[in-house]
């Protein structure tokens, strides 16, 4: 695609819509600071920001998850909230910094979705992929959604679905094409239960 400035971006969100996942990360690092970075889809009913916006994106400190920035992306530029936060976030100074801080931006955002990532990059995605509650990321069941007033099956969420294959994809993968099934988290790790465990739970249901 000519005259963008974060060429890979189109091949990226292409890849994922193809794949079914709204979620992704990849690393960033400028100068001596390393992050990660969080790209999410938007869903058919969000409001966007701007017309132009493709993605909400999440700026993560890897040496301190509970440092982050949001905003989101379009092909030419990432645009923050605030620009306070920004330069302080980022220790840039006002004026071009933005421009100059992703200059490079592009080589870092991945061609395709891989579904291999690091052990933080499975935490991070798993904490932010269904948007409700970020420390329920503890499996403990798999359950039917029942059916709808016409009979038909209710169909578990692509959230659900990206959450449960990053975080326990034995499981996941186990019960992928009953779309019908749906993978409920804790936020009390106490609350975990192994492959197993849910095998033999759900088995007695039937």
């Amino acid at each position: 695609m000519a005259n963008i400035r974060f060429k890979n971006l189109p091949s990226l969100l292409n890849d994922m819509k193809k794949k079914k996942w709204i979620i992704d990360s990849f690393f960033f690092q400028y100068k001596d600071e390393k992050y990660i970075v969080i790209l999410k889809l938007y869903k058919d009913h969000k409001r966007k920001p701007s017309k132009y916006a493709k993605a909400e994106v999440e700026f993560i400190r890897r040496t301190n998850e509970n440092e982050s920035i949001t905003g989101y992306i379009d092909f030419y530029e990432v645009h923050f909230y605030n620009m306070d936060q920004f330069c302080d976030f980022f220790g840039v100074e006002k004026g071009n910094g933005i421009r100059n801080l992703f200059i490079d931006f592009s080589n870092y955002i991945p061609l395709e979705k891989t579904i291999e990532k690091s052990k933080q990059e499975r935490h991070l995605i798993g904490q932010r992929a269904e948007g409700n509650n970020p420390n329920a990321i503890y499996c403990f069941d798999v359950r039917r959604n029942g059916s709808k007033e016409d009979g038909t099956l209710n169909v578990r969420s692509i959230e659900n679905s990206n959450k449960a294959q990053i975080l326990r994809p034995s499981l996941y993968e186990k019960y992928a094409d009953d779309t019908n099934l749906s993978f409920f988290f804790s936020d009390n790790p106490d609350d975990e239960r192994n492959d197993l465990e849910i095998f033999e739970i759900i088995a007695k249901r039937k």
